[in-house]
């Protein structure tokens, strides 16, 4: 409960200067139409991607994935890319997981986020401990299958502050 507040003559004499040219509001003479009905929940579930939803190219059409190798993309994306100067819209850490397991979270990971509209992620495989390590090696070769070489436009090794040569910049098709 608030407590009304007695005006003091200023003060009244104020409210009533600042509204010598107001009308009083009538409801009769403004008719409102009915609000909006308000727009569907999204789900925050990922999209299901289905093959055929996928691009307009059949992936055997598609031209193989090779690291810092760019195309069908322009010189300014291009170089962005390259230097690590696009935002990065998700990363996923594959250290201490089996082949297997970085094989499935990796098909996942990207799935996702090409679902959700991402357009640069991190993909961090770690150097092994020889330097040429098996998920490193393997992850342009699991990005080239056809599960994922639709969704994927380029892949290029990440700069030093993002894993380096421990890391991939990804960058994903736009959805259509």
């Amino acid at each position: 409960m608030t407590r009304r507040r007695e005006l003091t003559p200023e003060d009244a004499e104020l409210w009533r200067f600042v509204t010598r040219n107001v009308d009083p509001y009538h409801s009769a003479r403004h008719l409102t139409e009915e609000p909006p009905a308000p727009p569907p929940v999204e789900s925050k579930r990922p999209a299901v991607i289905r093959p055929h939803e996928i691009a307009a190219k059949p992936p055997a059409a598609l031209p193989s994935l090779s690291v810092g190798k760019v195309t069908d993309m322009d010189k300014r994306t291009a170089r962005r890319l390259k230097r690590g100067e696009l935002p990065v819209d998700g990363r996923l850490d594959l250290h201490s997981l089996t082949l297997d397991q970085a094989h499935g979270a990796l098909t996942g990971f990207i799935r996702g986020a090409y679902g959700r509209g991402a357009r640069c992620v991190v993909v961090v495989t770690g150097k092994g401990k020889s330097g040429e390590g098996k998920i490193r090696r393997e992850t342009p070769h699991w990005l080239n299958q056809p599960a994922l070489r639709p969704l994927v436009l380029a892949v290029t090794e990440a700069r030093t502050y993002d894993g380096g040569s421990g890391a991939f910049y990804v960058l994903l098709k736009r959805k259509r």
